[in-house]
């Protein structure tokens, strides 16, 4: 027999990759088709929710077979979560240890030949991506542990009035003066606003990717991947960069390709000082803090 060759193997890998893609479809398909599901969401707070997906023109079908599946729920610790959150009480230090460091050195060796081809095509180079990817999932080791449909679901029904009142009661120990709910109420508006519209763009890539929505996991804001990319960036920035014809963001190739593309999008090229590139870092992550680890940990990498 003869021993395959390294291009037998990755075309092999491509070919098993687009049937995984094509049976995670399928099944889909055919679970949706089957309409073996309650009459309304498993969730009733999903009810109205579930409507006006389908009234916005989200397809009736799948948009069934997710809210009526028991898994799909209202996860209010998401938004708790999020509301007591602060940026600045994150530890972003970490990633600027030495082990973290000489990880973030050994993955631009490992991925060195995608990282200069991602240079030569987006203008961006190979630290700054593996900065980000080291401070968005640690080299894609740790890419979140939440429900991604559940996470965005309650994003978007959070100006429900009985929500809001689960949302302040699991709040009590904090703050309930009228002040911090009139503060709270706000920040939810946009939560709601912005939840929505990434419902949306998640519900289409799940129907374009075949993904199973009851296992893909991602962070408590909705980010999949090891880049992390909202839903609503995928289909504007998301790269084959492994030329299999799928974009995955799971794949470290395409995760490489599209960080690069988010950042040349956003005007990397004619970034010339520090200051100019840290607001296009911004448009990545608009956290002060997150900005300056990754442009520390870059110009770490690049001595």
């Amino acid at each position: 027999m003869i021993p395959a060759t390294l291009q037998d193997i990755e075309n092999i890998s491509k070919r098993l990759k687009k049937l995984e893609v094509i049976i995670n479809a399928i099944v889909i398909l055919i679970v949706i088709g089957l309409d073996i599901f309650p009459i309304f969401a498993a969730d009733p707070f999903f009810i109205q929710l579930e409507k006006r997906l389908i009234e916005d023109g989200v397809d009736a079908h799948l948009v069934h077979a997710i809210y009526r599946h028991p898994a799909v729920k209202l996860e209010l610790d998401i938004i708790t979560g999020n509301l007591k959150r602060s940026e600045k009480d994150l530890k972003y230090e970490q990633f600027l240890s030495d082990s973290k460091i000489t990880k973030a050195r050994e993955y631009m060796k490992q991925h060195y030949l995608t990282l200069e081809n991602a240079y030569l095509r987006f203008g961006v180079p190979p630290s700054i991506i593996v900065a980000i990817l080291m401070v968005e999932t640690q080299l894609g080791t740790y890419t979140g542990k939440y429900l991604t449909i559940n996470v965005l679901s309650t994003m978007a029904v959070a100006n429900d009035p009985q929500v809001q009142k689960e949302i302040f009661r699991s709040l009590d120990n904090e703050n309930t003066s009228t002040e911090f709910q009139k503060e709270m109420i706000k920040r939810l508006k946009k939560r709601v606003l912005r939840g929505y519209q990434e419902l949306k763009a998640y519900l289409d890539y799940l129907k374009k990717s075949g993904k199973d929505p009851f296992l893909l996991k991602g962070s408590r804001e909705g980010a999949i991947g090891i880049p992390q990319f909202l839903p609503s960036n995928i289909s504007r920035y998301g790269q084959d960069g492994n030329g299999d014809g799928i974009v995955d963001l799971f794949d470290h190739n395409d995760a490489i390709f599209s960080v690069a593309a988010f950042l040349q999008a956003n005007h990397w090229k004619q970034a010339r000082t520090d200051s100019e590139k840290k607001d296009v870092l911004l448009r990545y992550n608009p956290s002060v803090y997150y900005v300056n680890t990754v442009c520390s940990l870059a110009d770490k990498l690049d001595r």
